[in-house]
This record gives structure tokens, sequence and C-alpha cells, in this order.
């Protein structure tokens, strides 16, 4: 009796992970297609809106900016964040920040990764008008996994058990 139920436990365990592996080789074959990494900005007034769209990050990230000025270049470092530790799955994400109290004038803003250096993306923006003072960035906003309006929201049920997964 315990070697027949030895036998189904280790046949379950096989076919358990078999199924896995299928479920891991489709999903990776059928994928959403990679990310574009965009990068632009506007200028009402004396901000500098500046949109990361489809920046392809870690699943449970949230993601922060830092902003460094070298005279006409503004030099913006995305940094991954997390609230309990990565998860094993990657996501389209779509992230913007403001820079606020920018004298008018014209700039080049480079978006860049914090850890690699990567360049992500660079535009040219001109603020024509405005108070000034400080440079300093808004509180950034950041698009549930695959964009606005598309995708899973991270704090569902499922959301969490597919970034834990795949």
């Amino acid at each position: 009796m315990r070697r027949h139920t030895l036998a189904a436990l280790v046949a379950a365990s096989i076919l358990m992970m078999s199924a896995s592996t299928l479920i891991l080789v489709t999903s990776v074959r059928a994928g959403d297609p990679p990310c574009r990494d965009t990068v632009r900005a506007i200028a009402p007034e004396n901000t500098i809106q500046v949109f990361h769209d489809q920046a392809e990050r870690n699943c449970c990230a949230t993601v922060a900016f830092d902003l460094v000025q070298a005279q006409d270049t503004l030099n913006l470092y995305e940094s991954e964040t997390f609230s309990v530790g990565p998860c094993h799955c990657n996501c389209c994400f779509d992230l913007s920040t403001s820079i606020e109290n920018v004298e008018p004038g014209i700039y080049l803003v480079r978006v860049l990764d914090a850890v690699s250096g990567e360049l992500f993306g660079e535009v040219s923006v001109t603020v024509e008008i405005g108070q000034f003072g400080q440079p300093a960035l808004s509180p950034p906003s950041q698009s549930p996994c695959g964009g606005w309006a598309i995708g899973v929201e991270p704090t569902s049920t499922w959301g969490r058990i597919k970034a834990l997964y795949f």
C-alpha cells in the first residue's frame, strides 16, 4: 500500500512539473511584444513633464526618480524599489514625473537607469515662461503592469499570483 501511495505521489509530482514547464514555455513563446522604451517631454510654463512609456521593469517594482542637473542637461535616474522583493517577471510600465520650478531656457532631458547608467532616451524641451527657483521633482506616476488601460492591476490576487510564478 505504501509503495502505491509513494509511486502515485511521484507520478503526480512529475505530472505537475511537466504542466508547469509547459505553461512557462507557452507563456514565454506567446509572450507580449518587448517594451518600446519611449521618452518624451512637454513644458507647460515652468514645469517639464517627462514620460517614459513602455519601460521594462520588474513586475513588483515601484520606480523612483532622482534628478541631477548639469547646466542645461537634466538627468533623471530611474531606480526600482521593492516593498517585499523582486518578482520573477518583468512588465512594461508607463512612468512619468514632473520637474518643477525650471528657469526659462532650452534643456536636454535624459532618462537613465540609476544602476547601469543605460540611457533610455533623451529629448530637447523649451521652457518659455514662468516663475522659477530650485528645480524639484514631483511625485512619480506609474501605470499598472502593461501600461495604462491594459494589463493586470498589481494589487489584484491574480496579479500577485502571476508575478510569483511567471
